[in-house]
């Protein structure tokens, strides 16, 4: 009797979380603040993490309470604005909540979940035009998300997979919050954007950033962040390659997260990122993965046409192979002839739950019934290529 094949374990390798801030004891981590400053810092922390923290105007009125009835998106009740009973629980189930989240799995088709930072935890990484941040902001919000996040990972370690945020913007702090996020608080993965604060990943100031990602062995999670849509206008919340050319038409994430991101493969391959730290790995999210072919062939062509210009002594196609993941589209049918040219190594997948690009409840069941796709692709990008770069 032939044997049936092993279940493998499917993993969302793109959820948003947005948990409720844990700053443990920020003194142990912002050197050479007073405790005065500290408490200013939470504080500030606290309500820009809120994403109710608007509560005047309108929404305190009568009318505003009862239009606006809902807690704050992470499964619980609300608190009553200006007395009253609390507000009805709303939002997406589980957005904050791990125990939530965790019941939702059964529908979504995935046994575990990968958790990206949402909010403004998404972006601590400054955007064109922004004022600056106070010292120590930045960074009290990213110990809040590594706290919360390898709770929840501790909390259903079957469930959850927690990813990091570190402060970009500052290469010290970041080699520090990553050290500590990895060996204090067991977490796998570390998120970026797709710049360094608009600037290409090869500059050689952020070297130190990824040899000590490197050395940790931890896995760089790069998710762009989209612009702010009021529809008349796309405001940057980051820096985007093109950014004064993309605030109309929304096509800030499905356009301009690609070209980040192929530029990002530029930096790293040409750039010699890559050869100076081989074990580095890279998950690139929420821009497809049909163009990965064509960028392995464009900077392999650079690299044989212009040599010179180039840090690196090996092909680039053979440098992304080795190192980096894209995760596909569930409904990405392209991605059937990307993979009958490269292969299906390179590809996973994320619902981007709960964002609206999201096909929750049936993400896994866009690709397992894709059609041109062999099982073994299918088990590749829905698990298994992840799982292997993570370690689980």
């Amino acid at each position: 009797m032939a044997q049936a094949p092993a279940r493998i374990r499917k993993i969302d390798a793109d959820s948003h979380f947005l948990p409720q801030s844990d700053f443990g004891d920020l003194s142990q981590v912002l050197k050479g603040f007073s405790q005065g400053q500290l408490e200013i810092i939470i504080r500030d922390a606290l309500v820009f993490a809120d994403p109710n923290a608007r509560r005047g105007g309108f929404r305190a009125t009568a009318a505003g309470q009862r239009l606006n009835a809902g807690g704050g998106g992470d499964g619980t009740a609300g608190a009553a604005v200006g007395g009253g009973a609390p507000r009805r629980a709303s939002g997406p189930v589980g957005h904050g909540a791990a125990l939530d989240r965790a019941k939702l799995l059964p529908e979504t088709g995935f046994d575990t979940q990968v958790l990206i930072p949402d909010g403004i935890f998404a972006n601590p990484f400054g955007a064109p035009g922004n004022r600056e941040w106070e010292p120590g902001l930045r960074l009290a919000l990213c110990v809040a998300y590594n706290n919360a996040t390898s709770a929840a990972q501790k909390q259903c370690p079957d469930e959850f997979i927690g990813t990091a945020i570190v402060p970009f913007f500052d290469v010290e702090e970041s080699c520090r919050e990553a050290t500590r996020a990895v060996k204090e608080l067991g977490l796998k993965a570390i998120t970026i954007n797709g710049n360094w604060v608009g600037k290409n990943w090869d500059s050689i100031e952020l070297f130190p950033f990824w040899k000590t990602v490197s050395d940790l062995g931890a896995v760089l999670y790069v998710h762009h962040n989209p612009f702010a849509c009021t529809v008349n206008d796309h405001r940057p919340t980051t820096y985007t390659l093109g950014w004064e050319r993309m605030r109309r038409l929304h096509i800030s994430n499905y356009l301009g997260f690609a070209f980040e991101y192929m530029m990002g493969m530029a930096s790293l391959t040409l750039g010699g990122i890559l050869e100076e730290y081989p074990d580095l790995k890279f998950c690139f999210f929420e821009a497809g993965g049909s163009w990965l072919p064509w960028v392995m062939y464009t900077l392999d062509r650079t690299y044989n046409v212009e040599r010179q210009c180039a840090r690196c002594t090996t092909l680039p196609s053979e440098l992304i192979r080795k190192s980096s993941l894209v995760a596909v589209e569930p409904d990405e049918t392209p991605i059937v002839g990307a993979i009958h040219m490269i292969g299906s190594e390179n590809f996973i997948i994320g619902s981007d739950y709960p964002h609206p690009p999201s096909t929750y409840p049936n993400t896994a069941a866009g690709l397992e019934s894709m059609v041109g796709l062999s099982q073994q692709d299918k088990d590749n990008i829905m698990g298994l290529n992840v799982a292997k770069f993570l370690g689980v």
